[in-house]
């Protein structure tokens, strides 16, 4: 036997990979990009007065720990093109590029993370055409990118809305919030919807988070926070809450150009009935969290149960094949802490069930 194999790099694959190899296993780690720590490699540091817990710099911390750990072998740019119970393990083809490597391991970790609603699919909130409006990640990419003054990227005194449950908690005719019937059970289901009717769970933390920092950086800055509610999470978590941004209870209708460089927003506002526009320079979009695409060749080679909006079915890492085990946003969106403790998890169940 090879080990253990465990497949996608960000939070939760690289805390199974650790966890392992800490235990003395042999563990291959792969990923389908070019770089460990997944989407949350590019987040930056929500700590202002005192830590957040975003988890964003053990992001950073655990891939130099991986990638530096003698018993784990890092694989980017790699994929499983072919995978089967071989009766005594697993027998893996991993594919980069042209080239081919074939190994049997003992088990395996599915670790394949998430992808997120592309926000094309509501022309009326003006992604596709307006340069101030992006998604949260764009705005992560944008801030790890830039000079280090935020000021100067996203300019003095800025207006920024920031709006959460964008895709989510939506009403689709014909779908029923855990139907297992059609093709909803397929990740690219979601991809050719608006939206989708379960709760993304991570945008009423981060939306917080990312205002208080952006106060913080530009000074004068006001962020507007859209949402339908507020989701009640762990004291752990509440740290700067409501620290001078607004909480608007309302999803906007409409964005489109407003007044020199601005965009107009427009929207009701809930807890007042109300109609209401906003100018704003920036327009910060956290979109619904998907199925990753990744992960959905790997569950079906293995056969794999996925619940009806597309995440593969586990518990505490267990699926429904013996000896594969899942971890992370693959079964359901997570915070960066969630994902690393699902990891862990994951890890000390599958080598329990190896007998370790």
């Amino acid at each position: 036997m090879a080990g253990i194999l465990v497949v996608g790099g960000g939070p939760a694959g690289l805390e199974s990979s650790w966890h392992l190899a800490e235990r003395g296993q042999e563990v291959i780690l792969i990923e389908a990009d070019e770089e460990l720590g997944g989407r949350p490699r590019w987040y930056t540091c929500k700590a202002v007065d005192q830590c957040r817990k975003c988890g964003a710099c053990l992001v950073s911390e655990k891939v130099y720990r991986v990638e530096n750990h003698p018993a784990i072998k890092v694989m980017t740019g790699t994929e499983v093109s072919k995978a089967y119970h071989n009766g005594t393990g697993f027998q893996i083809k991993l594919s980069r590029g042209e080239a081919v490597v074939e190994i049997q391991v003992a088990g395996i970790i599915m670790a394949t993370g998430f992808d997120l609603l592309s926000p094309a699919r509501r022309p009326e909130m003006g992604y596709a055409h307006l340069d101030n409006v992006v998604t949260a990640h764009e705005m992560e990419q944008m801030l790890a990118k830039g000079s280090g003054d935020w000021e100067d990227l996203l300019g003095a005194m800025a207006r920024i809305a920031i709006v959460k449950c964008f895709g989510s908690r939506e009403s689709i005719p014909g779908v029923t919030i855990g139907d297992q019937d059609g093709d909803q059970s397929l990740p690219g289901f979601w991809k050719h919807r608006s939206g989708v009717p379960y709760c993304s769970r991570v945008c009423c933390l981060y939306s917080e988070k990312l205002a208080v920092v952006l106060q913080d950086k530009i000074p004068g800055a006001t962020v507007d926070i859209f949402g339908i509610d507020n989701q009640k999470y762990h004291p752990v978590y509440a740290v700067g809450q409501n620290e001078g941004y607004r909480l608007i209870r309302g999803i906007p209708s409409r964005i489109y150009p407003g007044p020199g460089q601005a965009v107009s927003l427009r929207y009701e506002d809930g807890q007042r009935s109300l109609l209401s526009e906003g100018v704003y320079d920036w327009v910060v979009l956290c979109p619904a969290v998907l199925p990753g695409d990744k992960g959905r060749g790997l569950s079906e080679m293995l056969q794999v149960a996925r619940d009806g909006h597309g995440f593969i079915v586990s518990r505490a890492g267990f699926t429904d094949q013996p000896g594969v085990f899942a971890a992370g946003s693959c079964t359901g969106p997570q915070t960066i802490v969630e994902s690393l403790h699902s990891g862990q998890t994951a890890a000390e169940n599958l080598l329990m069930s190896l007998g370790l």
